[in-house]
């Protein structure tokens, strides 16, 4: 089972989750934040984080008229994308914010995608689809949030169809001699300086916290191959900033 330990003692509800708030907690920040998310996102990462969107769903290898499931969809973007590499593709995407949802409804209507793209709130522990129901599954810049991973994976994995591949994105803290020092003194002077300005320093200071907290790769790879997943890799982006996982749900590969 995977564990916090980074916030051990200062709160005994955190002792008994993997993420560094309580999901009140954090639905909370992000319903304050939601107005500035997605340009802070654009400054803090110097644009990077479209192109991360972009491989990250590359990953996903999308066939014609696929339904697909965004875990922690927040603004959209990610389902988003899907739909412009899969214009066929048919998306449903959940949040536990309603504030970043709110957001993501407008661009729905914005980009006239309606027929394909749909929101919901809820709650990755408790997924409200029958079983075997998605072709593809993809969760970015969320698990570090998820308050059970080994919960979070076991229902993804569930509402997937048999074969069906899971593609997990995730922000990391960096380990190399170069990068790491880099990220920390990034994360202590860059990052306070522009969400002072945009949203919220408190919530971004958590982004480096819960970054740095965040298991190693090959306890995330134990946990999607315990839910029930196969062939499972992960891959580094960017200097170790950006972690992939991919895994198929136990059977072939599609």
């Amino acid at each position: 089972m995977l564990k916090n330990t980074h916030m051990s003692g200062l709160d005994p509800k955190l002792d008994k989750i993997d993420s560094l708030m309580t999901a009140d907690q954090n639905r909370d920040m992000f319903n304050y934040i939601a107005p500035h998310y997605d340009g802070a996102n654009r400054i803090l990462s110097i644009g990077l984080d479209q192109r991360w969107r972009r491989q990250a769903v590359k990953r996903l290898e999308s066939n014609a008229g696929h339904l697909y499931l965004d875990v922690g969809c927040g603004t959209g973007d990610i389902s988003f994308e899907i739909v412009r590499q899969d214009p066929k593709a048919r998306v449903i995407g959940i949040d536990s914010s309603r504030g970043m949802l709110e957001i993501g409804w407008t661009k729905i209507r914005r980009y006239g995608v309606e027929s394909q793209v749909s929101f919901r709130e809820g709650d990755c522990l408790d997924l409200e689809f029958p079983d075997n129901t998605f072709d593809r599954a993809i969760s970015v810049f969320c698990v570090r949030n998820v308050t059970d991973h080994n919960r979070a994976f076991s229902e993804i994995v569930r509402v997937l169809k048999q074969e069906a591949k899971l593609v997990i994105m995730e922000l990391t803290e960096p380990d190399g001699p170069i990068m790491k020092p880099l990220f920390r003194i990034y994360s202590k002077t860059v990052m306070p300086f522009v969400t002072k300005i945009m949203s919220s320093v408190s919530a971004y200071k958590y982004l480096a916290a819960s970054m740095a907290a965040f298991p190693k790769p090959d306890q995330i790879k134990g946990a999607m191959i315990g839910a029930g997943m196969i062939d499972v890799q992960y891959s580094q982006m960017t200097g170790g900033i950006v972690t992939v996982y991919e895994g198929y749900k136990t059977g072939n590969k599609s």
